[in-house]
């Protein structure tokens, strides 16, 4: 826990308390006062209690009147004075994150009220890195979290950052944070994904050459010598902290360790670490090119037993154009993505482009590194990659593979009828130059047209699935290429139609040989696995496609599967509102939502929704409408044929049923979905056929689906439905154990989004854009989801597979 949870966790408990709360802020700790003022200035309207004397200094102090600034002294004493008053009403917990970044007199005056709140119903908690703007609290009771271990590291860190990390690295940040949680993940926000994954990458530039920590943090090299600048700088190009390769680098450069230990400047444990984070980004900008190309050259010396990490190296001293270890570096980049995932294949095939001498080649290396860098999310390397293929390096290939990697950059940043219709361009321009390279891009432009589909652009989708059958139709043995066939068909002749060859496709996508240009559509793949309900298929092709390390950063027209960081946003999301509506047994707001995913058409969720919307029209009382979705189910499960399939028609027929043929619909629904691995959709029917029972008076064996049922929901942590099991085992007449507050009350729809984009790795600013809302609006819906799942932090989601009812694994 963070210093940040740690203050949600007491503010969490402070039920009968008057809440005021601040986080202090870099930019305002050179103005007097505006932390305090920020705290408390707006106490001041209902403060009649307040001797005009000490009034008019807060006034003053906090710039509401012209009137000089008021000394600390004069200030303490009527802050102590306003609190105190407030508190004979209510009890006052005044809160303050960030502390290290207050400005000095409110750090006075606050440590001044500490010290006088004894014997008064008042509550000051500090939290902040300990640094002399906190000295006025010397005398304050300290607690300070523990530090997560190395135990704990992995888990954490998947928790914060859904891509890959080198363990070397993440080793190094773990000593560079002291074990402090949010010093970790402010750790892993500085670093691009490169550097994370592998070490393949540089420190991002901060936009100062100063350290952030300004003063309190020993920024200083103005006194070193040359030789210990230079090791310095070794150490802030070394993404690894290795011990062995600082003391053999110091040794090559006769500079003696010891002075930056005791500078202050870096600390040598198991690790090599700056003793301030921004020091490694300040240590390498601030040194010329040249002695940067030195150092990267002497790292690759003394790195000849990792020849990948070495290379890079070598790489990045590169001062000109060299063919050779271009060469290297992009036969390189296909070893590092297993290693460093689609980042790290990024960063090796960018290098190479840049050290090639030819335009023609180097041409080629960059649109590879643009493709691998799209892949990764990085829209604008992607762009950045593109601008090196200059119209003097464009041969008629080349100009037309840059027009569709252009399009499909469009596509993410602007989806919608013109980015469909520039991908179907940019293939129709490759079909007689690059037949393969076409095929792909008639699959982006299926996929952008598919997924944006409306009323409007329909023909646009059969338009682009027609050539795109055509293109397939002739070459089917790569996956990519089946890929297209079968989604094609899908559109063209319907879903029955493209069970075939949508399974030859998701056949070829399981084979361990798959090629990692192919490894991009795991995603999709996965995705119509799910639509095709097989559960073996989709489990295994999830789990593959978030072991390829790419970034979560990039919502893009796959992203929407299980095991990716936007499964909780589009089409899942409405499911799982669906899925949440029906726990709580809010059937209308059900049937709107559930309506909403099948309209869609999406492939993978369909199905899914048509379940949910079956059982919400049931209950709803609209009979009509579930006999028709019911139909349209029918059509989904029957030509699949397997067990999921026909384990959630049964389900779907139990509810339409009467008498005995609902059992035996209900018993054959949980004998195929046992078999199919999947303990949610299980617990699903056994509810169902649990209410069932119950509401016949078969109390007794009502009872047995009903434990049965809710133990798979907690094991998946589906709480809504484990509250909705416990209500039926009441009405049976059992006695059940009620769900704590935290877990039984439901969040609101705007809170599930919120929590759910939060756990995904969102910031609070990035929600905000999404959502159309202010991040003040966020941190509201945050706190309060917070208190509603029991949980006290961001990091405390990941271990929930259920936000307050809201399906975290929908099908699991």
């Amino acid at each position: 826990m963070g210093s940040s949870e740690a203050l949600d966790d007491v503010i969490g408990q402070a039920d009968n308390f008057r809440v005021l709360r601040v986080r202090a802020v870099a930019a305002e700790q050179e103005i007097p006062f505006a932390a305090l003022h920020l705290l408390c200035g707006e106490l001041l309207d209902r403060c009649a209690f307040l001797t005009a004397a000490h009034l008019a200094t807060l006034n003053a102090a906090f710039g509401l009147i012209d009137s000089p600034r008021p000394s600390v002294g004069a200030v303490a004493p009527a802050v102590l004075e306003l609190l105190s008053g407030i508190a004979r009403v209510q009890p006052v917990c005044a809160v303050v994150d960030d502390a290290h970044w207050l400005d000095e007199p409110t750090a006075e005056v606050l440590a001044f009220v500490a010290a006088h709140a004894t014997h008064r119903a008042l509550m000051i908690v500090i939290a902040g890195t300990q640094t002399p703007r906190l000295d006025p609290f010397g005398q304050v009771p300290v607690m300070r979290p523990r530090p997560i271990g190395r135990g704990e590291l992995r888990g954490q860190l998947r928790a914060v950052w859904p891509g890959l990390v080198d363990d070397a690295v993440a080793e190094r940040m773990l000593a560079e944070s002291g074990g402090d949680l949010r010093m970790l993940v402010e750790s892993l926000q500085r670093h691009t994904a490169a550097e994370l994954a592998g070490g393949f990458s540089v420190p991002g530039p901060r936009r100062a050459r100063s350290c952030s920590h300004e003063g309190y943090c020993p920024s200083g090299t103005g006194h070193l010598t040359p030789v210990s600048r230079r090791l310095l700088l070794a150490v802030a190009a070394d993404p690894t902290g290795d011990v062995l390769l600082f003391e053999r680098m110091a040794a090559e450069l006769g500079a003696d360790p010891e002075t930056l230990v005791a500078a202050h400047l870096v600390q040598v444990g198991d690790h090599v670490t700056f003793a301030c984070p921004d020091l490694r980004s300040v240590s390498y900008h601030s040194a010329a090119p040249a002695k940067r190309r030195l150092v990267h050259r002497k790292l690759a010396e003394n790195t000849a037993s990792d020849p990948t990490r070495r290379l890079w190296h070598l790489g990045l001293a590169a001062a000109a154009h060299d063919d050779a270890l271009a060469d290297d570096l992009e036969t390189h980049a296909d070893l590092a993505q297993p290693r460093g995932g689609t980042a790290a294949r990024a960063a090796f095939l960018e290098r190479a482009a840049l050290l090639t001498s030819d335009p023609a080649g180097r041409a080629d290396r960059a649109l590879a590194a643009s493709a691998a860098m799209y892949d990764n999310g990085d829209l604008a390397g992607a762009q950045r990659l593109l601008a090196i293929v200059t119209p003097e390096s464009q041969d008629a290939v080349r100009a037309a593979r840059r027009n569709w990697h252009q399009a499909r950059i469009q596509t993410v940043v602007r989806a919608g009828e013109d980015a469909v219709r520039q991908l179907l361009e940019a293939a129709r321009r490759l079909w007689p130059l690059d037949p393969a390279d076409a095929r792909e891009a008639y699959l982006d432009a299926l996929l952008a047209a598919t997924f944006a589909a409306g009323p409007t652009d329909r023909a646009l989708l059969l338009v682009t699935a027609t050539e795109a059958r055509a293109a397939a139709r002739e070459q089917r043995r790569r996956p990519t290429d089946q890929l297209l066939f079968g989604l094609a068909t899908r559109v063209l002749d319907g879903y029955a139609r493209s069970i075939v060859p949508l399974r030859a496709a998701i056949s070829a996508f399981r084979e361990p040989s798959l090629d990692l240009r192919a490894a991009r559509w795991l995603g999709l793949a996965g995705l119509l696995a799910a639509d095709l309900w097989d559960s073996q298929a989709w489990r295994d092709l999830a789990q593959r496609y978030a072991a390829t390390g790419r970034s979560p950063r990039l919502d893009n027209l796959l992203a929407e599967i299980p095991g990716t960081r936007s499964h909780d946003t589009g089409t899942a999301a409405v499911v799982a509102t669906a899925a949440l509506h029906n726990a709580a047994g809010q059937y209308e707001l059900a049937v709107e939502a559930a309506c909403a995913a099948v309209r869609s058409e999406h492939p993978g969720f369909t199905g899914w929704a048509l379940i949910e919307l079956i059982e919400a029209a049931v209950r709803a009382g609209d009979e009509r409408l579930a006999a028709e979705t019911s139909a349209q189910l029918l059509q989904h499960t029957t030509p699949a044929g397997t067990d999921w399939a026909l384990g959630v028609r049964a389900t779907a027929e139990a509810l339409l049923a009467q008498g005995q043929n609902a059992e035996a619909s209900y018993r054959e629904a949980i004998g195929r979905l046992g078999r199919t691995g999947l303990p949610y959709r299980l617990a699903r029917a056994e509810l169902l056929y649990g209410e069932w029972l119950r509401r016949r008076n078969r109390r007794i064996e009502a009872r047995a689906q009903l434990r049965a049922a809710s133990r798979r929901f907690g094991e998946v942590g589906a709480v809504a439905f484990v509250e909705r099991a416990r209500r039926e085992l009441l009405a049976t007449g059992e006695n059940t154990r009620q769900q704590t507050d935290g877990s039984r009350r439901q969040l609101t729809p705007q809170e599930t989004r919120v929590a759910s984009l939060a756990r995904a790795g969102f910031s609070n600013a990035e929600i905000a854009a999404r959502l159309v809302i202010s991040p003040r609006t966020v941190e509201y819906h945050l706190y309060k989801a917070f208190a509603k799942l029991g949980v006290r932090s961001r990091a405390k989601l990941q271990h929930l597979r259920d936000l307050g009812g809201k399906l975290g694994s929908i099908g699991c």
